[in-house]
């Protein structure tokens, strides 16, 4: 007690004896170019030059809210610099964090949610950045200072401002009090790229729309004697006619006035460059830029105001303010923005909330809840119960729509082309319920498909899902090579199933799932090319009767053209049922027959990706499968149930009999080159062996294994992929040791992705 009273004379002391003046400082906005107030900040420290008030606007609204909250310019440049900390643009946070509850990957490249309440809503993947993360971050850094505050900004370290719009009254809103996390969100929601949150049932957005530099806030609530004011960026340009960005920009945002009165305040000029305000790989340039252009001003500052506040007094009052701040433990959770069932969901899904006291332990539980498929959006918030010592957390929930449909597909040179429809419908209450039915239609491949999952949530969720396939792959209408090659060219597969599984998670990007199949799988081929109009086909029909378990793991950034996370699977299935062959014209001495077949399956795969450096990264695959599958009546029909090793896009499309066997393992590195944002350069390269190739005898029509490791196999690819807002266009050259041209040239726009097989994993 008496060394916290020592203190607080210390402060008044050196208050008394040093300057009069009262200095505001404010900050303008200016996205990434904002962070440039930083570097003010530390070259202000470092000649100690008083701040008795701070206001901002936006990003400055930020860094403004840190330092009044205690934070050195030094721990703001830490935590504002992070790796990582601005990975927000367009990012998909459904595919980072909760594995469980993603659906199968699909050839969506547009999805329209829509209720009969709202009506149709288009949900373009250019939409608000993801800012999810961003939120959080804001929440944990501002909880403690609001606290020992008592919610009143005056009370902070510096008394604090900041500023946002509300576009429905046209009216600036000047925080004073209350939720200090909310205040500096609300003034970094720049329109159309950050979703924007209500304060007290209104919608509010960034400041700068009406006061990008919020002087005047400085003078009608402080009334300082001298501002300093930190100018990021200018005004911007007039509209461009071809530019839409540009015209919006002078649309929406009032051009600020960032005169100063020289006689009571000097203004920083930052020399930011004439880029964009979203450069946010520039950071630590800005920074460096803002300190810069303060130290050129220090020796006029320090002429208009004399003696400053020594740092002596500075780190006393620094400390003073942060031991008063409580301890972060989390108490109660409370969910808002949905109906009491829904409430009851989304409780039981945050999984035993008195376990989480811990800020850091809680945010698991919050990535859960972002990636939750019935949840379109969340914003956290904090407030300290004063009896309890804690904070009580309220989730602001929106739902999601309860319908969807989606369109996409795929388009190439090779001839493969797919369209891709699918229609969901989703039921939110204490449970979750969804049912999905979807179809790919085009020249190779052809499917409808439909399941109904149910979720309970709960310590241990879990899922019951059923549905079912009917599909069929026509290598022969992707052919090129007819008469010339030896290998059969005209096959067909049909494969039907009906499924039920159930599923767990494990952990955040884990998840377990075991089932029952029945699978009825028919192949259409010839044992050769040499057939006319009158001959037919061999048939080989399959009925097998398939129990399994399959553990998986993703977090995959994209669900093609991976550059970013992982990706583990592995699997056990065992099939027993019986083939039924009813043989061609071709097949000459072979009689009909019925024989039961049971064997097993084991196959995992794994999938890396690692950053070398900022423009380069390298991605390692492996593939192992082992299976006591028999060698059937011929060499076609035993090559059909074998699985094929399919590590590029392209082989998905083609029959490969050199990759194709019972046994065997693959290995495959990827380079990627980042060019320019969302343009790649792909090299990869896959070996493959087969424990024992299945090969044909002299009698072209039997079959044996080969001798164990005789043959070995490479794939190469060179791509260039660009990424735009509904799917990637590539352009490739492949390396494949197939009958006929090993080399292909592609170019493919779309994805290039079919329903889940249940016999080829």
């Amino acid at each position: 007690m008496m060394k916290r009273i020592s203190i607080i004379l210390i402060l008044l002391l050196l208050t008394l004896s040093g300057y009069t003046q009262k200095v505001a400082l404010v900050l303008s906005g200016g996205g990434a170019k904002a962070t440039a107030h930083i570097g003010v900040l530390k070259a202000l420290e470092e000649n100690e030059i008083p701040i008795d008030y701070i206001i901002g606007n936006s990003m400055g609204a930020l860094i403004a809210g840190l330092y009044a909250s205690g934070f050195s310019p030094e721990e703001i440049e830490f935590s504002l610099t992070q790796p990582g900390l601005y990975d927000f643009r367009k990012g998909d946070t459904k595919r980072n964090y909760y594995f469980f509850q993603q659906h199968e990957n699909d050839a969506s490249m547009l999805n329209i949610p829509f209720s009969f309440d709202k009506g149709l809503e288009l949900n373009l993947p250019i939409s608000f950045y993801n800012v999810t993360d961003l939120d959080y971050l804001i929440m944990e850094y501002f909880a403690c200072p609001a606290a020992a505050c008592n919610y009143n900004f005056d009370s902070l370290m510096i008394p604090f401002r900041c500023v946002a719009t509300d576009i429905d009254s046209s009216q600036l809103v000047v925080f004073r009090d209350g939720d200090l996390a909310m205040a500096v969100r609300s003034s970094l929601t720049f329109p159309f790229f950050i979703k924007p949150i209500k304060v007290k049932d209104k919608l509010l957005f960034d400041g700068g729309i009406y006061d990008n530099f919020p002087v005047d806030v400085a003078i009608e609530e402080f009334n300082p004697d001298f501002i300093i004011g930190s100018k990021a960026v200018n005004n911007y340009s007039s509209p461009d006619e071809d530019d839409v960005v540009s015209q919006l920009q002078n649309m929406l945002m009032k051009k600020a006035d960032f005169r100063l009165d020289s006689k009571r305040g000097v203004l920083i000029e930052i020399n930011s460059g004439t880029e964009n305000i979203f450069q946010f790989s520039k950071v630590q340039q800005y920074i460096d830029s803002g300190y810069v252009a303060t130290i050129k001003t220090i020796p006029q500052l320090k002429k208009m105001l004399g003696s400053g506040l020594d740092s002596t007094s500075l780190h006393a009052k620094r400390k003073l303010f942060i031991k008063d701040k409580p301890q972060m433990l989390i108490g109660e959770v409370k969910v808002k923005g949905v109906n009491p069932k829904q409430e009851e969901y989304f409780i039981k899904s945050i999984i035993r909330p008195e376990k989480h006291e811990d800020i850091y332990d809680f945010k698991k539980v919050y990535k859960r809840l972002v990636a939750n498929e019935n949840v379109r959006s969340i914003y956290p918030s904090l407030s300290y119960n004063v009896a309890t010592k804690k904070f009580d957390v309220c989730l602001d929930i929106n739902t999601t729509d309860p319908f969807n449909i989606g369109f996409g597909g795929y388009i190439s040179s090779s001839g493969v082309n797919e369209g891709y429809l699918d229609l969901g419908l989703r039921l939110l209450g204490k449970t979750s319920k969804e049912i999905v039915v979807s179809s790919y239609f085009g020249t190779f491949y052809n499917s409808f498909s439909g399941y109904f999952k149910f979720e309970k949530p709960g310590i241990i969720p879990i899922d019951l899902k059923v549905g079912g396939l009917v599909s069929r792959k026509n290598y022969f209408s992707n052919t090129r090579y007819f008469y010339e090659d030896d290998f059969p060219a005209y096959i067909i597969i049909d494969e039907n199933y009906a499924d039920v599984s159930l599923g767990i998670p494990i952990g955040l990007s884990h998840s377990l799932r075991a089932g029952l199949s029945n699978i009825n799988i028919n192949y259409i081929y010839y044992p050769d090319n040499y057939f006319t109009r009158e001959d037919t086909a061999d048939q080989s029909n399959f009925y097998y009767l398939n129990p399994y378990i399959e553990f998986e793991r993703s977090n995959l950034n994209r669900k093609q053209y991976a550059t970013k996370g992982s990706k583990f699977f592995l699997g056990f299935n065992y099939y027993t049922g019986n083939e039924h062959f009813i043989p061609g014209t071709k097949a000459e001495g072979v009689e009909e027959y019925t024989q039961s077949l049971s064997f097993f399956v084991i196959k995992t795969k794994y999938e890396q990706y690692f950053n070398i450096s900022k423009p380069f990264d390298f991605g390692v695959t492996g593939e192992l499968e082992y299976s006591d599958r028999p060698l059937l009546n011929n060499y076609v029909s035993s090559l059909l149930i074998a699985d094929q090793y399919d590590p590029i896009p392209v082989t998905k499309t083609l029959f490969l009999e050199n990759y194709r066997a019972n046994a065997y393992g693959g290995l495959g590195v990827r380079f990627i080159f980042h060019i320019i944002r969302n343009l790649d350069v792909r090299v990869e390269g896959y070996y493959y062996v087969p424990y024992q190739k299945i090969v044909s005898t002299e009698r072209s029509s039997d079959v044996e294994y080969s001798k164990q490791f005789s043959y070995q196999y490479v794939i190469g690819n060179l791509q260039l992929v660009y990424y735009t807002p509904i799917g990637p266009v590539g352009i490739s050259t492949n390396y494949i040791d197939k009958v006929g041209d090993k080399f292909s040239f592609l170019f493919n726009f779309g994805y290039l992705i079919f329903n889940k097989s249940r016999y080829y994993r």
